[in-house]
C-alpha cells in the first residue's frame, strides 16, 4: 500500500470546492484554513477566490513540498497529526477537501472534528468536499491509498456538532477516472 508520500508527485486531485457556497458566506478577509490541503490546490484556488488570509496544512511532507514549488506565494505548511499548531478560535473558516475520504478511522475522524472545533472561531465556517457513495465503502484507491467513501448522511454526520446550512451531492470523477459522487457540506460552529 502507498501513502501520500509515495505519490505526492504523480497525483493530480480533481474535487473542487463551489466557490459561492464559501464567497456568499465569508468576507475575503477571513482567515481560512485549508485543513489537509495536499499540494495547495484549493488553498489557490481560495486565493484565486480573493481570499489572502489562507494557510493550507497537511501531513504529507512530499504534498507540502510540491505545493512550495508549484504555489511558492501560499503558505503551506508540514502538520502531523492533531493537535493543531493554532490557538483556540484562530480561523473564520476551514476547508477540508477530500480529507475524511483518507480517514478511515472514526475514531479519528472524530478526534480531528474536535479539534477543528476549537480552532474555528465562533460562527465560523466549516466547509467539507467529500467523495461519497451510495453505501459506506472502504477500499484501497488505483493509486494504492486506503479511502473510505461514505453516504451523504456519513459525510454529514462528521460535522454533526455544527449546525448546517447546506449539504448536496453532485456527480464528480476520482482522481483515477471512476465515475462517482461528491457530497458539499457546509455548517457553522
Amino acid at each position: 500500500m502507498s501513502n501520500w508520500n509515495d505519490v505526492a508527485y504523480k497525483v493530480e486531485f480533481n474535487l473542487e470546492i463551489i466557490n459561492e457556497l464559501l464567497t456568499d458566506r465569508l468576507p475575503s478577509s477571513s482567515q481560512v484554513l485549508d485543513f489537509g490541503c495536499g499540494y495547495g490546490r484549493i488553498t489557490n484556488q481560495l486565493h484565486g477566490l480573493g481570499f489572502k488570509n489562507i494557510t493550507g496544512v497537511d501531513s504529507s511532507l512530499e504534498m507540502i513540498n510540491r505545493g512550495t514549488n508549484e504555489f511558492p506565494y501560499l503558505e503551506l505548511n508540514h502538520v502531523m497529526g492533531t493537535p493543531l499548531p493554532f490557538p483556540d478560535e484562530s480561523f473564520d473558516a476551514v476547508i477540508s477537501c477530500a480529507v475524511f475520504t483518507c480517514i478511515r478511522d472514526q475514531k479519528i475522524r472524530a478526534n480531528v472534528v474536535s479539534e477543528l472545533l476549537r480552532i474555528l472561531k465562533p460562527n465560523g465556517v466549516i466547509y467539507l468536499a467529500e467523495f461519497c457513495a451510495d453505501e459506506s465503502v472502504l477500499f484501497t484507491s488505483g493509486v494504492g491509498v486506503p479511502m473510505w467513501h461514505g453516504t451523504q448522511a456519513d459525510i454529514k454526520s462528521i460535522v454533526s456538532e455544527f449546525k448546517i446550512e447546506k449539504s448536496l451531492v453532485i456527480n464528480n470523477q476520482t482522481m483515477t477516472g471512476h465515475n462517482s459522487k461528491a457530497c458539499h457540506v457546509v455548517a457553522r460552529k
